[in-house]
Formats: C-alpha cells, sequence, structure tokens
C-alpha cells in the first residue's frame, strides 16, 4: 500500500516565450515534481547504513566460545516531509522534515531534476515556514514559541565560522561527604550516585547550529503558524499559537516590535490566510472561522463552519455525536482571482472528507460544503489554460472517508482529485487527471514509512501521526489545573 502526499505545492516559472507550471509532491520521505511539459523526477534522503559490530571477547572468558549470532542492522528510518513551500518566481523550493528538523533548498532544473542546494537542522522541531515577500528569507517558526529567520540562499561569508570556541575547563566534582561521615541508607545511596555521576564528567552541551540563523521573535506558546505580508513600504509578520493568540509583528529587521494582536479566538489558531483584497482569515479548533481587519486587530466578522458540515455529514458512521463533535482546521487557501474585490477561500478539516467554500465578495456568504472521495491532505493551485485555477487535492486514500484510524478494505486508486469552476460552482474536472496520471500513481515501497500500512500496526500509527495531528493541538478540560 503506497503512503499519501502529506504535503503538496506549486509554482509558476517561465519556459522559453512560455511559462509553465510545476507540481511538487511529499509523500513520506520522498519528493515528487511534475511539469506541465510532462517531465517528472523524484528525490529522497539518503540513508546511511549501521555499522554492526560482533561484541568483543574479554581475555578472562573462559571455556569455548559461545555461539555466534548472526546480528541484522537496523536502518534508520529516513526522515519524512512536513511543509512544502516555493519561491514567488518559481526558482526554488523550500521544504521541512520532521524527524531531523532540517530546512532544505531544492531547485528543479529545466528537465525538472532536483538538486538540493543546502540542509539546515534547526535547534528545535519546525512547526511552520515561510518566505518573506521578497523571496530571499525563509522564517522559520518552532515548537517553542521561536521564530528565526534563514538566508534563503546562504553564502559562505554569512555562515557562522566552525571553528569552535575555547572553552573553560570545569573542575571535577568532589562531594564535599565521604563514606565515613554518612551513616544513613538514604544518604549512602545518594553519595554512591553522586560519585558515579563524578566519575561520567560533566554534561555535555549542545551544539550551535553553525550556519546564520537570527532569533527574531517569540512567543511563551508553541507556534502553529507563520505568515508574512507587505502594505505599502512596511513589511509585516503574523504568527499564531495554541493559547489563542494572533500577533501582529513588524517585518525584519524591526520583528521585536509588536504592533498588536488579534484576540477574539477561544480555541487554538492554527491556520492564517491572506485574501485577495487583504482581509486575515484565521481558523482552528473554534466552530466558526474569523475574518479580521487586522491592521487595525478588529474582527470583522464571525462565520460558522461547523454547522455546515454537521448538516453535510448528519448521521455519518465516523462522526461523532452533534454534542461532541469538533472542527480542527488543517487548510486555508486563497483562491486566485485576477478581481482583487473577490474574496473566495477554500477550507479543509481534518478527518473531513471534503472543502468547504466561502466567499466573501459576494452578497451571500453561505458555505458550501464539496464532498470528495477521502479526507483531505493538502491542495495545491494550478493555472490550466481555458479552464482557469483548478485546485489539485491531496486525499487520504489509506483510510476510511470521515476516519483517521479505520483503514480502508481497499484503498482508492489515486491519491488526488481536481476541482475547477464550472458555471459559479466548484466540481470535479478530468482535465489534469490524464497529465498527472503518472504524479498521482503510488510508487511501491519508497516512501520512508512501510508501504504495507494496513498489515502493522505500528506502520499504521506512524503514518496517522505523519498524517493527522491538528487536534492533538486541542487543550484537554483540567489541563491548566
Amino acid at each position: 500500500m503506497t503512503v499519501p502526499y502529506q504535503c503538496l505545492a506549486s509554482c509558476t516559472r517561465p519556459a522559453g516565450d512560455d511559462f509553465e507550471w510545476l507540481l511538487f509532491g511529499a509523500t513520506g520521505s520522498q519528493l515528487v515534481v511534475q511539469s506541465s511539459t510532462g517531465a517528472t523526477s523524484t528525490w529522497a534522503p539518503e540513508t546511511p547504513t549501521p555499522d554492526v559490530k560482533e561484541p568483543a571477547r574479554k581475555d578472562d572468558d573462559e571455556g569455548p566460545p559461545g555461539k555466534r549470532v548472526k546480528l541484522t542492522p537496523v536502518a534508520e528510518p529516513r526522515p519524512n516531509f512536513l511543509h512544502l513551500r516555493t519561491a514567488k518566481d518559481g526558482k526554488y523550493l523550500v521544504a521541512v522534515t520532521a524527524e531531523d528538523k532540517c530546512i532544505r533548498v531544492f531547485q528543479a532544473d529545466a528537465q525538472c531534476h532536483l538538486e538540493q542546494l543546502s540542509q539546515r537542522c534547526m535547534p528545535k522541531r519546525p512547526s511552520s515556514v515561510a518566505l518573506t515577500p521578497d523571496g530571499t528569507t525563509i522564517l522559520v517558526a518552532d515548537k517553542f514559541g521561536d521564530v528565526y529567520s534563514l538566508p534563503l540562499l546562504p553564502s559562505p561569508v554569512s555562515e557562522v565560522a566552525a571553528t569552535p570556541e575555547p572553552k573553560e575547563e570545569q573542575k571535577k566534582f568532589a562531594p564535599s561527604a565521604s563514606v565515613l561521615t554518612v551513616h544513613s541508607g538514604r544518604n549512602r545511596k545518594a553519595l554512591e550516585e553522586q560519585l558515579k555521576q563524578a566519575e561520567k564528567g560533566p554534561k555535555q552541551g549542545k551544539e550551535a547550529p553553525k550556519f546564520k540563523h537570527d532569533l527574531i521573535l517569540g512567543h511563551v506558546s508553541m507556534l502553529t503558524d507563520v505568515a508574512c505580508t507587505t502594505v505599502g513600504s512596511r513589511s509585516y509578520i503574523l504568527t499564531a499559537d495554541r493559547d489563542e493568540h494572533i500577533r501582529l509583528s513588524r517585518g525584519i529587521p524591526q520583528a521585536h516590535v509588536i504592533e498588536g494582536f488579534c484576540q477574539g479566538h477561544e480555541e487554538f489558531v492554527s491556520r492564517l490566510c491572506f485574501t485577495n483584497a487583504g482581509h486575515l482569515v484565521s481558523g482552528g479548533g473554534d466552530p466558526d472561522l474569523y475574518l479580521w481587519d487586522w491592521l487595525n486587530y478588529r474582527l470583522l466578522e464571525k462565520i460558522s463552519l461547523q454547522q455546515p458540515i454537521l448538516e453535510r455529514y448528519k448521521g455519518h458512521p465516523y462522526q461523532n455525536a452533534p454534542t461532541e463533535f469538533k472542527v480542527a482546521v488543517s487548510g486555508l487557501w486563497s483562491v486566485p482571482t485576477a478581481e482583487e474585490e473577490d474574496d473566495e477561500i477554500l477550507v479543509a478539516c481534518e478527518g473531513l472528507p471534503a472543502l468547504v467554500n466561502y466567499r466573501f465578495g459576494s452578497s451571500s456568504k453561505s458555505a458550501k460544503v464539496i464532498p470528495l472521495t477521502g479526507n483531505v491532505l493538502d491542495l495545491a493551485f494550478i493555472d490550466v489554460p481555458e479552464v482557469g485555477p483548478t485546485a489539485v487535492i491531496s486525499i487520504d486514500h489509506v483510510h476510511e472517508p470521515g476516519s483517521t484510524s479505520v483503514v480502508r478494505t481497499e484503498p482508492l486508486a489515486s491519491r488526488l482529485q481536481y476541482l475547477s469552476r464550472q458555471s459559479g460552482e466548484w466540481r470535479e474536472d478530468k482535465t489534469l487527471s490524464k497529465a498527472l496520471e503518472g504524479f498521482s500513481r503510488a510508487v511501491q515501497g519508497d516512501a520512508g514509512i512501510d508501504a504495507e500500512c494496513s498489515s502493522s500496526k505500528g506502520d499504521d500509527k506512524a503514518l496517522r501521526d505523519m498524517l493527522y495531528g491538528v487536534e492533538n493541538l486541542r487543550k484537554r478540560p483540567g489541563a491548566e489545573e
């Protein structure tokens, strides 16, 4: 069984006298890319083969040698991709891998071959990543509440010198007590532990990354999303965290200046999205989406999200009772349109086999639920000639629609679904299905997680942990007491 595409990203770049689109997808630890010309390629990190050595036999061992045990090397798991972001000029792809906490920058050549330009491992695990409007700086938010800035293309001049600074020698610890002065059993055990620790020596601190990374701002809670934009000549950075906060800070190099907060959420904020008209839409664990005039920190409207989903999927076998049902926003996307006044977004909720569509520019702001064949994992837009913006949607073809734990008896053949606007409505479009047939087709046993997900409980749990985690941000009752 193949692993779904947990991340998607797209871009448009010049190709001679015309333009071509590129679609990137991450399936486990593998990257797949395809262009509108049909060129495709894949990339996966190398896994070092561990050396296995037999235990040395001590010289004082008596008797015949024992039975030799065949040792099987345990391969280190390859890191899975967590986020994909493309530069506006279409030249570079920024990817984040979770297990090794690395920020990787790729470039695709004319034949769509991916080349890794840099690999920088952060001190803490990244939770979100964004590119500044000028496309030269990467903003990395981590789970400890900090945001770092990294140059997109590191230069030798900007790199930190690799020569370590001289460290002062620490004196060996010697306990003031001894076996002659300690009499009780408890104190004697404590003294033995101190002597054992003294033999090990002082703890070695973690080495700081040897590349340029500047800490520009921080929260006291885990960050969930970061976004940046420019208004006039001034740039801004918006950050969301688990404690219901949306902070507005100035852009680099004044990111330490806090302009204000957008307050109103009662649950965690998981996604931020700028609309074509410049408004901010936020969503998370609340039953509503929030529409903001973010420059004035003013809430314009609460837009119902949970209610239309309940009405559409009332009685679904994998949905909880209406009193227990809660939404967790896993994706917010602004639909690209030629008219800036026409605001339209698509919303995905974790474990929901549908997208929810809102149009803010029209007189009616009612939600339209678009059912799909599986739970939505990610989405990317491709501008198709004579069709317009087409949504390429990554579908969880392993688990049952509406469930994050029940595995399908027969997985779907395709990992993608396509939607385009037809007669004012979002409907399934088969225009890209043939062009992306190779992209959607599964590649057996190369995605880092065991391909036979349904046959191993451990592999199924690893797959669930990789695909679903937004609901884990919700605080449990009594957690803060």
